[in-house]
């Protein structure tokens, strides 16, 4: 009898770990049936939606969108099929040469082309520039940039001059808590929250790293880096925040509001400070999570407080993707042949809820999306993808 109560305890053990388990995935685990193939529904509100300048720009993952100014600017890395340290990729490590930093004054829509920015004082590290996450800094024309250095992961910062499309290189932050850096949010000039997607990281152990994806463990960070760049030396104060799966972007909603986006968990959340994240972990908390259909890539805000929010419906596609794209990167190959994965954009505000703008395959693998109520402009890139996409009718949403 006891040997019986033994094995019923270690079943009702492992249903109890399996309930839980489908219970914290039920959204990403979703995904895999309402958006496989042929299943998804395509839509699109976006009005005039293209994608332009194809022979100019690829595989950018974030922007900055300045609506006061009218400019933007990409974080590309078209060496990103052969070196990816978030997917798991290792075949080059070199920097490709187009890798880099553009900015685009889409403020003339007539005239205005994506400029890759110049670098000065950044030889060596240009060699090894990997850009992902950016966040740029007005008060001192700051550009922080998520680097994925083949000798490990920083933040390189740069002195931005719009006018002669230039950045000076001024610092690098290194920090063993910038695990695998991947979003950046300014707090002040001084003050930057940073999600770290993972514990684990792929590049030393793929297997843990895969099962912290897979499993949706909750062992991402989100952390705020005090910098001291009055003396500009030394490393940075690093404080954490919070922890959830697969921590990816990263936006202020307000003065004392956050949202995080968790890829593995089909959800962004919402964290609340009354000190604007100044002080220890105990002060920040979670208020709100808002369930996706899809899995979040970056976040972005738009004047009008809207959260826009851009991902991946069906996440083996985007594997297949990424490990396809190094061989299309031949100049051997027939691009008609590439793979491609649907993108997912949607906006959310507090008052309307959740709204989705765009889902389809005119437009691969999106991560990030911006828009300028302003002047009813928008912009979106994918990781892997060509060009970028645009909307808007150039007046006033």
């Amino acid at each position: 009898m006891a040997r019986f109560n033994t094995i019923n305890a270690s079943f009702f053990g492992l249903f109890t770990l399996l309930g839980s388990f489908l219970y914290s995935n039920r959204g990403s685990l979703m995904t895999l049936y309402a958006n496989r193939p042929g299943s998804l529904k395509e839509y699109n509100i976006l009005p005039s939606a293209g994608v332009e300048f194809e022979d100019i720009v690829r595989s950018c993952e974030d922007v900055y969108m300045n609506t006061d100014e009218g400019w933007a600017i990409l974080s590309c890395d078209p060496g990103r099929g052969s070196w990816n340290t978030v997917m798991g990729t290792f075949i080059d490590s070199s920097a490709h040469p187009d890798a880099g930093l553009y900015i685009y004054h889409y403020q003339d829509q007539v005239n205005a082309v994506p400029i890759k920015l110049t670098f000065s004082n950044f030889a060596s590290g240009e060699r090894n520039f990997h850009p992902l996450g950016i966040e740029y800094v007005p008060q001192s024309r700051t550009l922080y940039v998520v680097n994925h250095a083949p000798n490990g992961p920083r933040i390189e910062s740069f002195r931005i001059t719009v006018d002669h499309q230039e950045a000076l290189h001024i610092g690098t932050i290194e920090h063993p808590e910038l695990r695998t850096p991947n979003s950046i949010a300014a707090l002040s000039p001084s003050s930057l929250l940073v999600t770290n997607d993972h514990y684990f990281e792929i590049r030393k152990s793929r297997v843990l790293a895969k099962l912290e994806t897979y499993l949706a463990l909750p062992l991402a960070s989100v952390v705020r880096l005090d910098l001291d760049i009055s003396r500009k030396a030394g490393p940075p104060k690093v404080t954490q925040l919070a922890r959830l799966a697969f921590a990816n972007g990263v936006a202020l909603l307000n003065a004392t509001t956050v949202a995080v986006s968790s890829s593995a968990g089909a959800a962004v959340h919402v964290y609340t400070s009354p000190s604007r994240f100044m002080k220890d972990a105990d002060d920040i908390k979670l208020v709100n999570t808002i369930r996706l259909p899809f899995l979040p890539d970056n976040l972005s805000v738009d004047s009008n407080c809207a959260l826009l929010i851009a991902g991946a419906p069906y996440a083996p596609a985007l594997e297949a993707v990424s490990k396809a794209s190094a061989e299309f990167d031949k100049p051997d190959a027939v691009q008609a042949d590439r793979p491609k994965a649907p993108s997912w954009i949607a906006e959310w505000t507090e008052k309307d809820g959740l709204k989705d703008l765009f889902v389809g395959n005119d437009f691969s693998t999106s991560t990030t999306a911006v828009r300028d109520s302003g002047r009813g402009i928008g912009l979106a890139v994918g990781l892997y993808e060509r060009g970028i996409m645009t909307w808007g009718d150039g007046t006033a949403a």
